[in-house]
């Protein structure tokens, strides 16, 4: 009788690819509907005014797209897939480069971080994830092949 080979997912860090993909759609949305002057939150109403008004400065692409992919990867790697590896590590290094520039921005400016926009908090969450499921990532890649 032989032993079937059982693959064992990393379901944490796939919840969580999955919970910030959508976060990043759902910021990229709201974004995008107040740019088009459909709908502007009550979030909007501090200093990311005028970021969030503007779809190309304000990262509403870049939201958008990483939060598309991202919870493509989340899914693909449930079933442990090697594409899914391979676009988990680049979105997760994306997510973390984004991320460690806004919070270096915070740093060199003080009084720049906005403590009641919430999407702030996506950013710093997003960061690190992405430096922790990066390494993760190296870390397990054999479970891929």
């Amino acid at each position: 009788m032989s032993e079937s080979k059982k693959k064992d997912s990393n379901e944490l860090l796939n919840f969580l690819m999955i919970i910030i993909g959508l976060l990043f759609i759902f910021k990229a949305v709201m974004e995008f509907l107040a740019w088009a002057g459909i709908y502007t939150p009550a979030w909007l109403g501090g200093s990311g005014v005028d970021e969030a008004l503007s779809i190309f400065g304000g990262q509403g692409v870049i939201s958008i797209l990483l939060g598309f992919w991202c919870l493509i990867s989340g899914i693909g790697m449930f079933r442990e897939e090697e594409y899914a590896m391979g676009m988990g590590s680049v979105v997760l290094s994306i997510m973390a480069a984004v991320g460690i520039t806004a919070i270096v921005g915070w740093i060199a400016a003080p009084g720049s971080f906005d403590a009641v926009y919430w999407p702030n908090y996506i950013i710093i969450a997003a960061t690190v994830i992405g430096v922790l499921g990066f390494v993760w990532l190296l870390f397990t890649y054999k479970r891929y092949d």
